[in-house]
């Protein structure tokens, strides 16, 4: 009991409970006023909702987290016992956040070109880049190369920072998904390195998943507020961000996986949907309903929460999967883990009915149709 941080305990619970106050008290006003503006998403071919609903919730969660992180500004100012462990995001992080947000604000008021809405992920992208966060893969790490290994480390990071953004954004399609899939993901990080004796930003985790959980209390279904890209583009910013400090870790030359491996599930619906597209001829950024969470959906009889729980299930895997390699120490147990991964994958893939099996006909089958065939 004597290893017990109590005063990190009461920042956590203390947080918890301001940030979930705070976003839940944002989300009502904020749903009020969209509905009295008509900011709402009204339903098309591929909604999943039936009648409109206020779509600018991504003020709400914003609101919150920044509530958040001003409680711990106080305590730091007026509790000189808690200052030393109180240490909040980066700069950088938090303006390329903010620029996430007003994008996909501006995006929910007047609907941004798909081109114009990227610039703005590659330049917030690049802004935290050039402020030195960036994935170290030791395996692209040249002896005697230093600006080589910069420009690849640099260049991996800046892909990876715009890839979660835009996979985020597309699982944003039933209620409660994208929210619950952050909590899942930035836990599952979070835990990874306390398990294995690495600090994670306790004030940014705190203010984050307290924003989400007052989110969600108005978002799980049956939603009456969507958090619209405001929400979205802003969540998968903090998630890309947030897990490249796990990447710094070492163990087995194979840390960078960990994150990968959190944030899982997004990543596969983005690849299986490229897969997809292009396999069918389609523009690769054409938008659809044939997403993991609509395949998903289907499977679960239109149950929107039963499909929410499934996807919240997958996810959590994909977790613990994020803290086995982490923890494991041995290149066998890694390989083990990572090959565990694929077969789940697959298998996944394979009951949505994205991958085909077809099964050999029977002897006794093949026969009859030949004698058909020949009569």
């Amino acid at each position: 009991m004597a290893n017990i941080n109590y005063a990190q305990i009461f920042l956590f619970v203390s947080g918890l409970a301001v940030g979930i106050t705070a976003t839940a008290v944002l989300t009502v006003l904020v749903k009020r006023l969209a509905l009295r503006w008509n900011l709402v998403d009204k339903p098309n071919h591929r909604s999943v909702h039936k009648q409109p609903i206020p779509r600018i919730g991504g003020i709400a969660i914003v609101g919150g987290f920044i509530i958040g992180l001003s409680y711990f500004y106080i305590l730091q100012i007026l509790v000189d016992d808690l200052a030393w462990i109180i240490d909040f995001p980066d700069k950088w992080i938090l303006l390329g956040a903010g620029m996430m947000f007003l994008l996909g604000l501006a995006d929910d008021l007047f609907q941004i070109k798909p081109r114009v809405k990227l610039f703005f992920q590659a330049l917030a992208a690049f802004v935290v880049v050039a402020a030195g966060f960036r994935f170290q893969i030791p395996f692209l790490q040249f002896e005697d190369m230093g600006t080589l290994n910069t420009m690849i480390s640099a260049g991996i990071t800046f892909l990876w920072i715009i890839g979660i953004i835009n996979a985020v954004n597309l699982m944003d399609g039933m209620d409660g998904l994208a929210a619950g899939m952050a909590v899942i993901a930035v836990s599952s990080l979070t835990l990874a390195l306390a398990l294995n004796g690495y600090g994670a930003d306790i004030i940014l985790v705190t203010a984050f998943i307290a924003a989400l959980i007052g989110f969600l209390v108005y978002n799980t279904h049956p939603a009456s507020i969507f958090m619209g890209d405001s929400g979205s583009l802003f969540l998968g910013f903090i998630l890309a961000t947030f897990s490249l400090p796990a990447s710094g870790t070492t163990v087995g030359g194979l840390s960078y996986l960990v994150p990968i491996l959190a944030l899982g599930l997004p990543i596969l619906d983005t690849f299986t949907a490229i897969g997809r597209r292009a396999m069918q001829g389609k523009a690769i950024f054409s938008a659809d309903r044939d997403h993991i969470h609509h395949r998903v959906l289907k499977r679960t009889g239109q149950r929107q929460r039963s499909a929410v729980l499934t996807l919240y299930a997958v996810n959590i895997m994909f977790g613990v999967l994020a803290i086995l390699v982490l923890s494991s120490r041995a290149f066998a147990q890694i390989t083990f883990v990572l090959s565990v991964t694929a077969i789940f994958c697959l298998l996944f893939l394979v009951k949505l009915g994205y991958i085909q099996i077809r099964a050999e006909p029977q002897r006794g089958e093949s026969t009859l149709k030949e004698s058909h065939l020949h009569s």
